[in-house]
C-alpha cells in the first residue's frame, strides 16, 4: 500500500509543502503552533532545546513531533538561523472554522539576510543585512551585492578568487548564495563557511539572466546600470534576484537601481591590516564589540548611523573634497555642543527607518512599525528645524544639501 493512504490529510499537505522545501525546517501551522516533524522535530529538539515526542505513537513507525506556541516565535527563530538554519513559515490561509481541510502555504522563507526583516527587536542588533550571490564561469567570478538593510544594490566581476575572497571579507555578509557548481567546490565553500564564518546556500535558476533584469527594471538596456556588457554581473544578479523573490514570496519592486562597483573610490584596506589593526573584529576578545576600532567610535544613536560607521571604517574615502566636507560637518557639531546634545536626545527616539520601510513594501509590517515611523519623521524634522533656527549657515548648507 502507497504510504500516502496512510497518512491524514493534514500530514500529506505537510509533505507536499516539505517537498518543495526540502533545505528548510518547515514550521507547520497548526491552530495555535507551528509544529515540526521528523528531522525538522529533531533539529529543534537540539537547537532550542524544545521536548520531542511522536504524533502517532502506536504506528509501526511513529513520526517525531515538536511544537512552538505561535506567539513564541520571535523567540525561537532567530535560535535556528543564527545556527544556520533556513526557516519555511506554512501559514493558514483558509477558515479553520470550514469543514474541509484548512489550506496552508508558505508566505516566506526566512534566511540569515532576512531574519531583520521580521520585527524591530532584529533590527537593532544587526550591524548590516548584506547577502551576496557569487557565479563563475571558468574565466571570471561575479558577484551581487544587496544591502537589504539600506537596498543598495551592486555588482562587480573579478579574474581571481583571491580578488573576489577580500571583498567578501570588507562586506560580512549574513548570507553567501551560490549557483550550484561552486556550492560543490569544497576550497570555495570552505574558505566562505570556515574562515569567514558565513551561512552558505546554493540555489539553481531557469531564467534569461538579462531579461530577468530588463523586467524588473523595467527597462530595455542595462547600459543605464553600467553593466549591459558584464555577463557574470548580469548572472549573479540575476540569481540573486530570483533566490530572494522566491523566498520572500513577494515582488521587490522597491530594488529600483543596480550599479558596478570598482572598488576604486575607497583606501583600499587588505585582509591583514584590518584583522591586525582590530577593525571590526577583534580576535583576543572574539568579539566584533568589544575591542574593536569600531567599537571605540561607536556612540551612534541610531541603526542606521551605526551601519553608515561600520561601512566608514572599511571603506575610508580617498578624494579631499568628499574628506574635507566630511570633517567640515564634524566640525560643525563640535563647535556646537549644546546643538550636537539636542540632536542626540532626538536621534535617540528614531528607529531603523530603512527596515521599517522594507517590512511596509513586502507587506509584512505591524502597527508598531507605522507607530514608529511617525515618530521617527515627527524626531527628524525636529533636528532639521533646530539646525534651520539656530545654527551656522555653513551647517544648514551641509544638512539641508543647499
Amino acid at each position: 500500500m502507497d504510504e500516502q493512504e496512510n497518512l491524514t490529510p493534514a500530514m500529506r499537505q505537510y509533505k507536499e509543502i516539505k517537498d518543495k522545501y526540502p533545505d528548510a525546517v518547515l514550521f507547520f501551522r497548526m491552530w495555535d503552533f507551528y509544529e515540526m516533524f521528523g528531522e525538522d522535530a529533531m533539529i529543534a529538539h537540539n537547537v532550542l532545546g524544545i521536548a520531542i515526542t511522536s504524533r502517532n505513537k502506536n504506528a509501526k513507525n511513529p513520526d517525531l513531533l515538536a511544537w512552538i506556541p505561535y506567539h513564541a516565535k520571535e523567540k525561537y527563530l532567530p535560535k535556528l538561523i543564527e545556527a544556520g538554519y533556513k526557516v519555511a513559515i506554512a501559514e493558514q490561509v483558509s477558515d479553520p472554522k470550514l469543514k474541509w481541510i484548512v489550506q496552508r502555504e508558505v508566505s516566506r522563507v526566512i534566511t540569515p539576510a532576512t531574519l531583520y526583516l521580521e520585527w524591530e527587536e532584529y533590527a537593532k542588533e544587526n550591524i548590516s543585512n548584506y547577502i551576496i550571490s557569487i557565479v563563475y564561469d571558468d574565466v571570471r567570478y561575479g558577484l551581487s551585492i544587496l544591502d537589504l538593510s539600506t537596498n543598495k544594490w551592486l555588482t562587480s566581476e573579478f579574474d581571481s578568487f583571491e580578488k573576489l575572497s577580500l571583498q567578501i571579507y570588507k562586506i560580512s555578509p549574513k548570507e553567501v548564495v551560490l549557483e550550484k557548481k561552486l556550492f560543490w567546490d569544497d576550497s570555495i565553500k570552505d574558505l566562505l563557511s570556515k574562515k569567514y564564518s558565513l551561512n552558505v546556500y546554493y540555489f539553481e535558476w531557469e531564467w534569461d539572466n538579462k531579461q530577468m533584469l530588463l523586467n524588473h527594471f523595467w527597462v530595455k538596456t542595462l547600459a543605464w546600470f553600467g553593466i549591459e556588457w558584464k555577463s557574470m554581473a548580469i548572472k549573479a544578479s540575476s540569481l540573486l534576484l530570483q533566490y530572494l523573490e522566491l523566498n520572500q514570496k513577494s515582488s521587490l519592486d522597491f530594488l529600483q537601481s543596480i550599479s558596478y562597483e570598482t572598488f576604486s573610490e575607497y583606501l583600499d584596506l587588505d585582509e591583514s591590516t584590518i584583522r591586525n589593526l582590530d577593525l571590526i573584529y577583534n580576535f583576543a576578545t572574539k568579539s566584533y564589540k568589544v575591542g574593536t576600532l569600531f567599537w571605540a567610535l561607536d556612540d551612534t544613536k541610531t541603526a542606521m548611523g551605526t551601519r553608515f560607521l561600520r561601512e566608514a571604517i572599511l571603506k575610508p574615502l580617498q578624494k579631499k573634497d568628499e574628506i574635507d566636507g566630511r570633517l567640515d560637518m564634524i566640525d560643525e557639531f563640535l563647535k556646537a555642543p549644546v546643538l550636537l546634545d539636542k540632536v542626540q536626545n532626538h536621534l535617540k527616539y528614531v528607529s531603523d527607518l530603512d527596515a521599517i520601510l522594507n517590512r511596509l513594501a513586502l507587506n509584512r509590517s505591524w502597527p508598531k512599525d507605522l507607530l514608529n515611523l511617525k515618530k521617527s519623521l515627527v524626531e527628524i524634522m525636529e533636528v532639521f528645524k533646530l539646525i534651520e533656527k539656530e545654527w551656522s549657515e555653513k551647517l544648514k548648507k551641509l544638512i539641508m544639501n543647499k
